[in-house]
């Protein structure tokens, strides 16, 4: 962590206890429902939420308690809703601070990431409060849907600020690689916490019955997660057993995955589609299960014969993914990553365009680990040789624009390219991003 990020963590606290207390001094402060019971159960929901996040994928998780805030921001007068943020949420991050990652053994949180979440949760809490008490007070939706958007945009900047100094690029482009996925958790969120608002006022008890079916749900998607990682480990397994039925081709799968990747970042794609990428182009040659043995290991160049038998295993592997849902759209990249941009490729002669980008990014990642690695009829090609049959084939068998960008994740005197959101992401899950999305 540079000084720079450290010191804007930690000078986040300023500005939180400044509006805190002018809140304080506000007339009618201390108006509202001011249930003191409700209050607890919502601080203990707040720190419970943030220690128990909900898995939305495998590698996703969305810490629940801007429902709590939310709720808080709609029931209690400004200053009541900041003080039960930041004590909910001092609660939750200390308690986490405590907490070790099994996996590396570090702590789960540092002070610092304790000091700026609760801060700047605290001002995105205060001002829209403020925000819903000048409109309305009580449960009014539209007044409601302004102090969420409010709640939003001031976490947002805040978080996104910060991931900007880690990486020294502009929050606004970081924030816009996850703004789909981000805004509509931060609705849905929201949507709970007015529902939880709307529930409670009378009646405390029900927020803590309501965590009855929020347990019952956090149960299912994590069996339903785990069944899926399962399923995409056995896939996975199955094509590292295409690729140990040759020695020359060992861990080739995973070779072509970490090349695509790479290129895939170069490229500046969505997390998303690098991990789309990154699912097909490790399975991308499980069709040649199909292929015997003595043409997949045939010394020498195939008859024609056996290379209309070899051209087979893009549509094999398709087949077989698609019996599985989570490769509903990396079997069209697995496919088509024999497809050429003159069309001159198989199995559907694609051109263009018409392939799919993800397809094409596996293309020149394949060829050259084929090119770079020893096979029983030729030896692997030195880095330069084999880069300049990439060159040479720009626009004609692969994408001119993926061929430059692999180039790019070739050359270690250039500089690397920008850190991406999956890099992004320790530093977020550290910090807890405006809606939870924790990683």
């Amino acid at each position: 962590m540079t000084p720079l990020l450290r010191a804007y963590l930690l000078a986040m606290a300023y500005p939180a206890v400044v509006v805190a207390a002018w809140l304080l001094k506000l007339p009618g402060a201390a108006d509202g429902p001011g249930d003191p019971l409700l209050m607890g159960v919502l601080v203990l929901l707040g720190a419970l939420a943030t220690n128990f996040p909900v898995a939305v994928s495998p590698r996703y998780k969305a810490d629940a308690a801007p429902a709590v805030y939310m709720a808080a921001v709609l029931l209690f007068s400004p200053a009541a809703a900041v003080g039960l943020i930041g004590l909910s949420r001092l609660l939750g991050e200390g308690v986490l601070c405590l907490r070790r990652n099994p996996a590396t053994g570090y702590h789960r949180r540092q002070p610092v990431d304790l000091v700026f979440n609760t801060s700047q949760l605290m001002l995105a809490g205060g001002f829209s409060a403020l925000l819903y008490r000048g409109v309305a007070f009580g449960a009014d939706l539209p007044a409601a849907i302004l102090a969420g958007a409010v709640m939003y945009a001031v976490s947002t900047a805040l978080v996104f600020t910060a991931a900007g100094l880690h990486t020294r690029r502009n929050p606004v482009e970081i924030w816009s690689e996850v703004a789909a996925a981000d805004g509509k958790q931060a609705a849905a969120l929201y949507v709970a916490g007015y529902l939880l608002a709307v529930l409670s006022v009378g009646r405390p008890w029900l927020a803590l019955v309501m965590m009855i079916p929020i347990a019952a749900i956090q149960l299912a998607l994590t069996r339903s997660l785990q069944l899926m990682e399962q399923t995409i480990a056995a896939v996975e397994a199955m094509a590292d057993v295409v690729d140990r039925r040759d020695p020359y081709t060992f861990e080739h799968s995973q070779s072509v995955a970490d090349h695509a990747v790479r290129t895939a970042r170069q490229l500046r794609l969505p997390d998303k589609e690098v991990e789309l990428i990154r699912l097909a182009a490790r399975v991308h040659d499980l069709g040649k299960i199909a292929i015997p043995d003595e043409v997949l290991h045939k010394q020498g160049r195939l008859t024609v014969a056996e290379f209309e038998l070899m051209k087979k295993h893009p549509e094999t592997g398709a087949d077989i993914l698609a019996k599985f849902p989570e490769y509903r759209r990396g079997r069209e990249l697995v496919l088509a990553h024999h497809e050429r941009m003159d069309g001159l490729g198989y199995p559907r002669g694609l051109a263009g365009a018409a392939i799919a980008l993800g397809a094409r990014i596996i293309a020149v990642a394949d060829s050259w680990d084929a090119m770079t690695s020893d096979r029983p009829y030729r030896k692997a090609l030195d880095a330069e040789v084999a880069l300049g049959e990439l060159l040479r084939g720009r626009g004609t068998q692969w994408d001119s624009e993926v061929v430059d960008a692999f180039a790019e994740t070739l050359a270690p005197a250039l500089p690397a390219a920008r850190p991406r959101w999956s890099e992004v992401r320790p530093l977020l899950r550290s910090l807890g991003a405006a809606v939870g999305v924790i990683g």
